[in-house]
C-alpha cells in the first residue's frame, strides 16, 4: 500500500506546484523532420544568438584595460601585433575524431575502427571561426583549459608572426537569468525531487530486486512511520533516461532464415518491466520519464518521448509524463533542467580530464548544454534556432547516466546559484539522487541486495 491515502499512519503524499516551461521545452519538439537541411544553419544560428551576450562580456571585462583593446568584428581581419579581441565558434582540429570524409574515402572493405573513449592527441589544435574564416589559436591560456567544437567564446589577444592569435585572456556567454527561489524556511519539513538514470531494465546488469526496493521506497513501502513520512516529501520523480535495454538476439541457425518482420524477435519484457515499475510508482507520485540513448526514442539530439502506447498501464496515470532529452521543468518556483548523459558523454571525448562534474559545470559557463553537436552528437539539422543554448540558469542541473554520483553547488559572481548533479546507473551502483527544493542540498541513497 502506497503512502498517499494511508489512512492508518496517518501519512500523505506532499503536493508541489509544477510548470512544465513550456517556452523553453517546446524548443525540444520536433514537429516536423527535415533532413535535407544543411548543418551549418545551426551553426551560424548559435553564433548569431550567442554573439551579442559574448561582446557584451567581453567588454565588461576588457573595455577599462589599459591598452584599451577594441573589438574586431572579422576574424580575418585583425592586425598583427594590434591588442584586440574577437568573438567566434570554436573549431576542434583533432585527427583522431571522427570524420565521415575520411571514412567514405577508405577501401569498403577496411573494419570500420572501434570507438574511441578519447579524442585527445598531443597535436590537436583550436580555432576561432566565423563567417570570414577561422584564426589559429595559442598561448598558455589555451594550452591550460579544454575547449570543444562549437563553443561560442570571446578571447584577447593580438597576431603573431606566424598568423596565429596569441591569447592572453578568454571570456563567455554573459550569464542567462534565473527564478528566484522560495528560500524561506518554514514549520513544514522540506520537499524532495527524486533523480533516477539508467534502470537499464533487460541488461545483465539488471536486478529485479533491486527495483523492486527502489518501487516500495518511493511509494513509502519500506520502514516505518519515520521512512514513511521522509518518503512523503518526494515531490517527484524524474527518471534520466535508459530505462530499457533490449537484450541482444542471439540467431538460431537451425531455424529456417525468415526475411522482412520476425516477430518472434521482438522482446517485449524489458518494456513489460518497466511499465509495471511505473504503474507502481505513478499510484503514488508524479514521474517524468526521459528517453536515453538505449530507449525506444529518435537516436538524435533532442529525443523526443518515448511513446505512452508502449507503457499501456503506467499512461492511465495523471501522474504519468514522458518528456524530451533534454528536458526543462519547474517544482515549486525550482527550475531543473537535465539530461540523460549523451552531452556531457561526448565532451568527455574532448579532454584528457576525467572529471564529469568540472565538465558538467563548465557548460554552465558556456551557456551552453550540447557544444559538441552536431560536430560528434547527433542533432536534429535546426535551421531558425538552437534549442540548447541555455536561455534560463537552472536552480538544478542534472545529468543521467554517469559512472558515479557527484555533486557542487555552483555560485555565481552575483550570488547565483545552480546544484550540478550527476546520476549514476542504477543498474550499475544502485544508486539515486535526492535534491532538496529549498536548501538545493544533495545526498545519495543506495540500495542493495549484495551482502557486503
Amino acid at each position: 500500500m502506497s503512502i498517499v491515502g494511508t489512512e492508518t499512519a496517518g501519512v500523505n503524499r506532499r503536493k508541489a506546484a509544477f510548470d512544465d516551461l513550456g517556452s523553453l521545452q517546446e524548443n525540444f519538439f520536433v514537429k516536423s523532420r527535415d533532413y535535407k537541411l544543411q548543418y551549418a544553419h545551426l551553426y551560424f544560428m548559435r553564433l548569431m544568438l550567442m554573439r551579442p551576450q559574448v561582446l557584451k562580456q567581453a567588454q565588461l571585462k576588457w573595455g577599462s584595460l589599459d591598452s584599451a583593446p577594441k573589438h574586431v568584428e572579422k576574424v580575418l581581419d585583425v592586425q598583427q601585433g594590434e591588442i584586440s579581441y574577437l568573438v567566434g565558434t570554436v573549431y576542434m582540429d583533432m585527427k583522431l575524431k571522427p570524420n565521415i570524409l575520411n571514412d567514405i574515402t577508405k577501401d569498403h572493405w577496411i573494419a570500420a575502427q572501434p570507438d574511441r573513449p578519447k579524442y585527445t592527441d598531443d597535436d590537436d589544435s583550436v580555432y576561432l571561426e566565423d563567417e570570414s574564416g577561422r584564426v589559429k589559436l595559442t598561448g598558455s591560456k589555451i594550452v591550460s583549459d579544454f575547449f570543444v567544437t562549437g563553443l561560442v567564446m570571446g578571447v584577447l589577444g593580438s597576431e603573431d608572426l606566424d598568423g596565429d592569435f596569441k591569447v592572453v585572456d578568454i571570456c563567455y556567454t554573459i550569464p542567462p537569468p534565473q527564478e528566484q527561489p522560495n528560500l524561506m524556511e518554514t514549520d513544514e519539513a522540506d520537499k524532495y525531487v527524486a533523480l533516477v538514470s539508467g534502470l537499464e531494465i533487460g541488461s545483465n546488469r539488471f536486478n529485479p530486486l533491486e527495483l523492486d526496493l527502489l518501487a516500495e521506497y518511493l511509494t513509502g513501502e519500506i520502514g516505518g512511520t519515520k521512512e514513511q513520512i521522509a518518503c512523503a516529501n518526494i515531490v517527484r520523480v524524474i527518471l534520466a533516461g535508459n530505462s530499457i535495454v533490449t537484450p541482444e538476439i542471439v540467431e538460431d541457425d537451425t531455424k529456417a532464415k525468415k526475411y522482412g518482420y520476425d516477430r518472434s524477435t521482438f522482446v517485449t519484457e524489458p518494456t513489460t518491466a518497466l511499465d509495471s515499475f511505473l504503474r507502481e510508482v505513478c499510484s503514488s507520485v508524479s514521474v517524468d520519464i526521459m528517453p536515453g540513448e538505449s530507449d525506444p526514442s529518435s537516436i538524435t539530439m533532442p529525443q523526443q518521448p518515448i511513446h505512452p502506447a508502449l507503457l499501456q498501464s503506467a499512461r492511465e496515470y495523471s501522474t504519468f509524463q514522458s518528456v524530451t532529452n533534454p528536458y526543462w521543468s519547474c517544482v515549486d518556483n525550482v527550475t531543473l533542467l537535465g539530461t540523460s548523459g549523451q552531452t556531457i558523454d561526448d565532451i568527455y571525448k574532448y579532454t584528457k580530464s576525467e572529471d564529469r562534474l568540472h565538465m558538467a559545470s563548465k557548460t554552465l559557463g558556456w551557456g551552453h548544454m550540447a557544444p559538441t553537436a552536431p560536430d560528434t552528437l547527433w542533432c536534429y539539422p535546426f535551421k531558425d534556432k538552437d534549442p540548447f543554448i541555455m536561455k534560463q540558469l537552472p536552480h538544478i542541473y542534472f545529468i543521467g547516466n554517469q559512472d558515479k554520483f557527484a555533486t557542487e553547488l555552483v555560485t555565481g559572481n552575483d550570488g547565483r546559484r545552480t546544484r550540478v548533479v550527476m546520476l549514476p546507473s542504477f543498474a550499475s551502483t544502485s544508486t539515486i539522487a535526492l535534491v532538496n527544493l529549498r536548501t538545493l542540498e544533495c545526498h545519495s541513497v543506495s540500495f542493495s541486495t549484495v551482502k557486503n
